[in-house]
């Protein structure tokens, strides 16, 4: 959260980022009270380092306090011992004209200690640079415990027996996981080309999760394990043969996107450049880097937690707790009065992080508005390309585009063939997992009218008379799918959120259809909606009928 603004700090110019954010639980083994006190102490002594200040008596006896050096920085600290909160908020500028943000909480819940701290910075440094900068959390790392859902030893899974992935799947959907997992999967020698000895994996996954400790989990799946998990998850979403994914936070493998969670196969990572290495160990290098990055930009829930703000207020009403036993009217007025105050604060830097959202959000707004102009740009050069292509051909530019003859190829022949002019929604491509329509052909002939006949009359390049007679040719009929009014009341059914992952909701307009029969083998529904913006079909859902009320 950002800072509430002190007129005693230097005035900072620039937009403030985000470079580190953990949560995390706090390494109990020796008691959860003598945990509590070595971390604040920690910390402590980190603040009067940057600030080159003494802390005050009142630190030496964790309760509240405030430091401040001129043209260095600030610190404000609050402490609320009986119900082991505490938290800090500093800021200071460094030997290199630096300046840096934290805010630090930490709070017990349900007998765990919660950790959490949050690092921003005004200007722009590459991603070593500031983890060589983040000393701090150099010397917090092992002193917490990087549960994210389950406890992970040395920050390293190593997962041969294929029984221990449905705990693995547990681990990945965790709401508590707030760190990217970077999975590392065994090479197939059967199929290895590269070298006469295959290894056994292309990355080092003990050197990585060394490296990536605080910033990334790191698992290794066996050979075994890896076929498991494909059956699991869908292929999809699977990693295997050497191959590497990454699985972001909040990770839903029916609603998520898996391009979200990049996955890179074996022969890439062979060839890999970066940073002036080559291979693996290139590879290596940029999972780091990448590591690094994310851990500024992932969403963290931070509920349970209590950073300044918040404390303040959680202070006060402690304090307002007790003066209700006190007969001391002036007692009871000055609690009442810190605790105005302290909500008066609390309002004051919920408002100044509200300014920091919409800056970000304006920032964000602005880069998807460049890449839309791209887009669109791309989109008319290659609605030129095709135009020119069917000029100079008698034949129509889709004729030699090959049929396949089963689902599984669908999803990847959409994306080469009808790039631009259809898009299989992720709600669609999951189905075909489960289609049981035999006429295989008749499906990918219905793809190919809906991204060109139907989509030439939409655009206005020639009327529906096309359309229609190829409807008529492949014996399919167009019409539409449900009434808005109704289909509120079949849930989600014929609706999917488009943008996929974005929170819109589009209802499937249309459908066509083959075949009465509600048998699954012999009916053919393909539902779908016109996005006028990018000017292509979205295909929701097929091949087989949504239910409704009257069906």
């Amino acid at each position: 959260m950002p800072f509430q603004r002190h007129s005693d700090a230097k005035a900072v110019v620039g937009r403030r980022v985000v470079v580190y954010q953990l949560r995390a639980t706090v390494n109990t083994s020796a008691g959860i009270e003598t945990a509590y006190y070595c971390i604040i102490d920690v910390i402590q002594a980190f603040i009067a380092k940057s600030l080159y200040v003494r802390t005050p008596d009142e630190a030496q006896a964790y309760r509240n306090f405030t430091a401040i050096k001129k043209e260095r920085g600030i610190c404000e600290c609050i402490s609320a011992p009986e119900r082991k909160i505490w938290a800090a908020r500093f800021d200071f500028q460094d030997k290199d004209k630096q300046r840096w943000f934290y805010d630090v909480a930490m709070t017990e819940e349900n007998g765990e200690l919660l950790f959490g701290i949050k690092i921003e910075t005004v200007s722009i440094l590459d991603p070593m640079t500031i983890r060589q900068k983040l000393t701090l959390v150099g010397e917090l790392i092992p002193m917490l415990t990087l549960r994210q859902g389950c406890p992970l030893k040395n920050n390293l899974w190593y997962i041969d027996n294929p029984r221990e992935l449905t705990v693995f799947r547990d681990f990945l959907l965790s709401p508590r996981r707030s760190l990217p997992v970077i999975v590392i999967t065994a090479v197939n020698r059967q199929s290895w080309q590269f070298t006469p000895h295959p290894p056994p994996f292309l990355v080092d996954a003990s050197y990585l999760a060394v490296r990536l400790q605080g910033y990334a989990c790191v698992v290794r799946l066996g050979f075994n394990a890896t076929f498991e998990w494909s059956r699991m998850v869908s292929r999809e979403w699977s990693v295997f043969n050497g191959a590497c994914r990454v699985y972001y936070p909040s990770l839903d493998f029916g609603k998520d996107i898996p391009g979200r969670h990049p996955v890179h196969y074996k022969d890439k990572i062979w060839y890999w450049s970066f940073d002036d290495k080559h291979g693996p160990h290139a590879y290596t290098s940029f999972l780091i880097d990448l590591a690094n990055r994310a851990s500024g930009v992932c969403r963290i829930n931070w509920q349970g937690l209590y950073f300044v703000p918040d404390a303040r207020v959680i202070q006060a009403e402690l304090q307002m707790a007790h003066t209700l036993h006190v007969a001391n009217a002036p007692d009871r007025e000055k609690a009442l009065g810190d605790h105005v105050q302290a909500l008066q604060l609390k309002l004051t830097a919920s408002r100044e992080e509200s300014e920091h959202w919409l800056d970000e959000l304006d920032s964000a707004n602005e880069t998807v508005e460049f890449y839309r102009q791209e887009n669109m740009a791309l989109r008319a050069q290659l609605e030129s390309l095709r135009a020119h292509i069917a000029k100079l051909s008698d034949a129509p530019p889709d004729a030699a585009v090959p049929i396949p003859d089963g689902y599984a190829a669908m999803k990847n022949w959409v994306k080469q063939y009808l790039a631009g002019r259809l898009l299989l929604h992720p709600r669609a491509e999951r189905a075909l997992a489960k289609a049981e329509y035999l006429d295989v052909e008749r499906v990918y002939r219905a793809l190919l009218i809906l991204a060109n006949e139907f989509r030439n009359s939409r655009l206005g390049v020639s009327d529906e008379k096309p359309f229609r007679a190829a409807l008529q040719a492949n014996a399919l009929e167009f019409s539409g799918a449900i009434d808005r009014s109704r289909a509120g009341a079949e849930g989600d059914a014929y609706f999917v959120n488009y943008p996929p992952g974005g929170p819109n909701r589009r209802l499937l307009k249309f459908h066509l259809e083959h075949g009465n029969s509600r048998e699954r083998r012999y009916c053919l529904r393909i539902y779908f909606f016109w996005d006028e913006e990018t000017s292509q079909v979205i295909v929701g859902y097929l091949p087989g009928h949504l239910s409704n009320r009257m069906s």
